[in-house]
């Protein structure tokens, strides 16, 4: 537990010391890198396969509401205004972001590269459910928000891929 708690410091440390240099190019140092493969490593230890399964089950079962949600908005009228009332100003929202985010995390600590591994942790970001919906869904339509929830289901079907190798 010690190893884990001084390794995410490191890394901390290293991911601000590191992103004044890096900010342009969006790459992790080697140290940095060694570093977040030591903490991947710790995480997969401790995923138990019921723990990943709930993963996968729960984001599952966010998109699928969310998405019968938004179909009911869609044959009502299919305005922006629906969008917000139903993801991004309302718990249903926060929920899906909390289980989408446990779910790029997944992703990220089993990915085998780490151009994987960068694509699903920019998924988890920015770092509040609020700016996350609103990065992904504000403006959007029912049949718009409906595709991007099509694209969240994508990314958990190849996630579990990974994961299950």
């Amino acid at each position: 537990m010690f190893i884990c708690l001084g390794a995410i410091i490191i890394l901390a440390g290293c991911k601000s010391q590191d992103s004044q240099h890096d900010a342009v190019a969006g790459n992790l140092t080697d140290s940095a890198r060694k570093a977040q493969d030591r903490i991947d490593s710790l995480r997969k230890t401790h995923y138990l396969n019921n723990d990943l399964s709930i993963i996968f089950l729960d984001a599952t079962s966010w998109i699928m509401q969310t998405q019968m949600a938004l179909t009911k908005a869609e044959m009502a009228g299919n305005k922006k205004e629906m969008v917000d009332s139903i993801l991004i100003n309302s718990t249903k929202g926060d929920t899906l972001y909390l289980t989408l985010r446990r779910m790029y995390e997944a992703g990220a600590v089993f990915a085998d590269n780490y151009a994987e591994k960068d694509q699903f942790r920019a998924m988890r970001e920015p770092d509040s459910s609020k700016l996350w919906l609103q990065k992904y869904f504000k403006e959007s339509t029912p049949s718009e928000a409906l595709k991007t929830l099509g694209k969240f289901q994508n990314d958990v079907t190849a996630i579990n891929k990974i994961v299950r190798k």
